[in-house]
């Protein structure tokens, strides 16, 4: 195969050369993959806006409804414990103090009024279970799509996790059934499903970019892609604010507005999708998975059509213990730092309501009808993403090439671990007597996480792993990192709801430093990427038929052969199809 690995490092090294910042394939590219991931943003972050108001239609808490309407709907005016158990409280207990907050705060206020204001009791199973089954079906999407994008393609199976994504928001907005129970299952059934979607547009969108990009601009872009979750964290914002002043005040108002704001996650998905199906299959993925060096010989240098057949090489199975042995030490280090990374980032969600009622961004639950409610919490993230969150993804686009991947990894979990440590440490009095510089901490998290390892996390796992495994590699790594926001929304949910709430959030503030600081450890393992080509990185042309044991150690930084940012443009000629020898003529008379 010595000859289809030079045609293949000619291929690789004229798409090396183009390395145009704004060249209008990669900017296709980020289209197309950063769609997905505005949707997929969109579908993880806007349920964390609706619960509340999902929970208030189907699961009132009623003590905060009149005695003699509890009788009529046939309510016990007794406290029981489920079998799950959760409590439900004495019925109207609360019902005198609502009359008096809406004697003096909303004059001639009706029984409808009264009952639109009492906040959610959801059963502790169903509030969890609403906001993690999209994570639980995001992990197996991560581990699936991402081997087979490997198996069978990046582009079927990019085009495949759209389709997922499209129909599973639409069936999400008509959750139906006979009870509260029977609409949470049926919505947490069709949210699984969409995290399957999301899931493997993880390791797919990650993949596209990095083997499309070069070498001196995959940074950028694949953190470009990324950023694109800033877009959709922004647009459910806006729709839940837009959807909470159209439907307030209007009958059946809630149950539309969650509905239609879940609906509409298919739009980012639907306006990329004819580009994802017309986008043709990466050349890297054609030449080191596929074998098909004259095909891409044929697209990318005009070779002839005899020249393109003669160069196809027969790919062997791949060898994961060879990849292991070879690449073990950044799989690991990518998977542990997404997972640790991934526990404090999602933890800190948790928080928010906590955060915004501290800063007065949240009145009372019981002050707010349903809809209210999505309107101020709508507005809270909304000055959180801007002022934080968004402007860290596009500082990691701004300074990845410069910087690096791992400095800015290593920054990042030093200033979270830093700032995590101030906020546990002077929790009581930030909260009681500091409330900006509260505040000012909370944000500079979020800003130093995404202008971090919330963005490093997702590139380095499409950079440093051959080809025939980078899909399957970087799939492994996300669904490590979305085993940890489980643990986050489950295990630190459960710490932060503790008898003493001060406790709690202390407790899990301290383990979110020493969770930040982990990360930072673990980041040792993993090389810097900057600069290299993916196939000096993954060593894929030194054995095109399979992956082999190679000298050089790509987790120190060492050199390997055939480097193809070396090829120049005069070597890319493929050598002519040699004519064919006449055979010599016979000889006669010969003895």
């Amino acid at each position: 195969e010595t000859e289809e690995r030079e045609v293949a490092k000619k291929v690789l090294g004229k798409i090396e050369n183009e390395d145009k910042w704004f060249d209008w394939k990669q900017i296709k590219c980020v289209f197309t993959s950063g769609g997905g991931f505005t949707a997929d943003a969109y579908d993880l972050f806007i349920i964390s806006l609706l619960t509340a108001l999902i929970g208030r239609v189907y699961y009132p808490d009623v003590r905060y409804y009149p005695d003699y309407y509890c009788q009529a709907i046939g309510w016990p005016n007794t406290t029981y414990h489920t079998s799950s158990g959760d409590v439900h409280h004495v019925c109207a207990t609360k019902w005198s103090s609502q009359i008096k907050w809406l004697n003096a705060n909303q004059p001639g206020w009706t029984l409808n009024d009264a009952l639109m204001h009492a906040p959610k009791d959801m059963p502790t199973n169903s509030d969890y279970a609403l906001k993690s089954v999209a994570l639980i079906g995001t992990l197996v999407g991560q581990l699936s799509f991402g081997r087979l994008g490997d198996l069978l393609g990046r582009k079927a199976m990019h085009t495949a996790t759209m389709i997922i994504m499209i129909v599973a928001a639409l069936c999400s907005a008509m959750s139906y059934g006979t009870n509260p129970d029977g609409v949470i299952g049926t919505l947490c059934f069709w949210r699984f499903l969409l995290g399957l979607g999301i899931g493997g547009n993880y390791p797919l969108s990650a993949t596209v970019m990095s083997e499309t990009a070069t070498a001196k601009t995959r940074g950028t872009y694949v953190a470009a892609v990324f950023a694109c979750q800033g877009l959709g964290y922004l647009i459910a914002g806006t729709v839940c604010l837009i959807l909470s002043k159209i439907w307030d005040g209007k009958e059946d108002g809630r149950d539309f507005l969650w509905r239609t704001a879940l609906a509409l996650g298919c739009a980012p998905p639907i306006a990329t999708l004819w580009q994802r199906m017309v986008q043709p299959e990466t050349e890297r993925y054609e030449i080191m998975v596929k074998g098909e060096v004259g095909k891409v010989a044929h697209d990318v240098l005009g070779a002839s059509e005899e020249e393109a057949k003669r160069l196809q090489v027969k790919k062997k199975p791949p060898s994961w213990s060879k990849f292991l042995s070879r690449f073990g030490w950044p799989l690991f280090g990518c998977a542990s730092t997404w997972f640790l990374l991934d526990i404090a980032y999602y933890s800190q969600n948790m928080f928010q309501s906590d955060v915004f009622t501290i800063a007065g961004w949240l009145p009372a639950a019981a002050t707010m009808k349903g809809v209210d409610e999505v309107y101020w919490t709508s507005r809270a993230q909304l000055i959180i993403a801007l002022g934080s969150t968004i402007p860290g993804y596009w500082f990691t686009v701004a300074t990845v090439e410069l910087m690096g991947r791992i400095p800015i990894q290593v920054m990042g979990f030093v200033l979270m671990t830093t700032f995590m440590g101030i906020l546990a440490g002077m929790y009581n009095e930030l909260k009681t007597n500091q409330v900006s510089n509260f505040i000012a901490l909370y944000a500079l998290t979020f800003f130093f996480s995404n202008w971090g390892p919330n963005s490093t996390t997702y590139i380095l796992p499409s950079e440093l792993f051959p080809a025939r495994f980078r899909s399957s590699a970087h799939g492994f790594c996300a669904a490590w990192g979305k085993a940890g926001a489980i643990i986050g929304v489950f295990g630190f949910g459960i710490l932060k709801d503790t008898p003493n709430t001060n406790d709690g959030l202390n407790t899990a503030l301290w383990l979110l430093v020493a969770t930040n600081f982990l990360g930072l450890i673990c980041t040792y393992p993993i090389p810097e990427p900057k600069g290299k080509t993916l196939e000096d990185i993954g060593e894929d042309l030194e054995d095109l038929s399979g992956m082999n044991s190679l000298p050089g150690d790509v987790t120190k930084g060492e050199p390997t052969k055939g480097d193809i940012a070396t090829i120049s443009p005069e070597m890319m000629a493929i050598p002519p199809v040699p004519e064919p020898v006449a055979a010599p003529a016979p000889t006669v008379g010969m003895a």
